[in-house]
């Protein structure tokens, strides 16, 4: 399960978009800098000054919508095998996301404040999980929160090789050893200081990139997009494996509801 397993991954961030990303993913950059000052050469803006820019517009948004392209590449057994998947992206403060595949089949991960769950219609279930490790990772932070933590967790640079007049990219290596993250990129468009990719590379070698199109502002969005809904027949568990009867399903039904 490809989005399954994505998340997992950012959930011990998203760990994620995370992130990615705030997210954050996301969607989704980093610190009010701690190297900040001097004149460059290089064509784009001191660090200091694009981790402010970017932070700003994260702040001023209260939701927005984008389209995502997902690519892994997994060294599993020797040997690069690569596998790609698309959708839409939903974000709203405070800590909403979701995350919506079409490509290479339908699934949904949404995270809705303190609950999360991820929906395989394939499989007819959903799995429960606490939201708390996938909105207190790092780069979850940095879209709900800002980037003021990252410089916690993160070392920040500017990689010139691939940065540009257009376009800046961060690397960010983790201070702490981590198997999961063993560096992030995140590309950010100098013109209006969105985050345009992140890509994470693991341990092993395995290198996951999350690249956001369209992303348009709105005031805000659907409640209903954040409201857990079972189709008929369809098993539920909690994140320990455990199926969930009717009656707890509908008890976190208005907890989401609620808050």
């Amino acid at each position: 399960m490809l989005a399954h397993t994505t998340w997992m991954i950012y959930g011990r961030l998203v760990e994620s978009m995370k992130r990615l990303a705030s997210s954050a993913l996301v969607f989704m950059i980093c610190v009010l800098c701690f190297c900040a000052g001097t004149a460059q050469t290089a064509p784009y803006p001191v660090l200091g000054d694009i981790l402010k820019n970017t932070e700003m517009h994260y702040q001023r948004l209260n939701a927005f919508t984008a389209y995502f392209h997902q690519t892994t590449s997994s060294s599993a057994a020797g040997a690069m095998s690569r596998t790609e998947a698309s959708g839409r992206l939903y974000y709203e403060r405070p800590r909403q996301m979701r995350w919506e595949y079409d490509k290479p089949e339908t699934q949904v991960f949404v995270a809705n404040r303190q609950l999360a769950w991820f929906y395989a219609p394939s499989e007819n279930q959903i799995s429960m999980f606490d939201a708390d490790a996938f909105f207190s990772s790092p780069l979850a932070q940095t879209f709900f929160e800002g980037v003021v933590e990252l410089k916690n967790h993160f070392e920040v640079s500017i990689d010139p090789k691939q940065s540009n007049k257009a376009a800046c990219v961060l690397k960010l290596i983790p201070r702490k050893e981590d198997p999961a993250i063993k560096t992030l990129f995140l590309r950010i468009d100098l013109q209006t200081y969105r985050i345009t990719s992140v890509e994470s590379h693991d341990a092993l070698g395995n290198i996951n990139r999350i690249t956001l199109e369209s992303q348009t502002a709105v005031s805000s969005l659907d409640p209903g997009l954040f409201q857990l809904d079972v189709p008929p027949a369809t098993l539920v568990t909690d994140i320990d494996g455990r199926e969930l009867t009717s009656a707890e399903i509908e008890v976190l039904k208005q907890k989401i509801i609620s808050r």
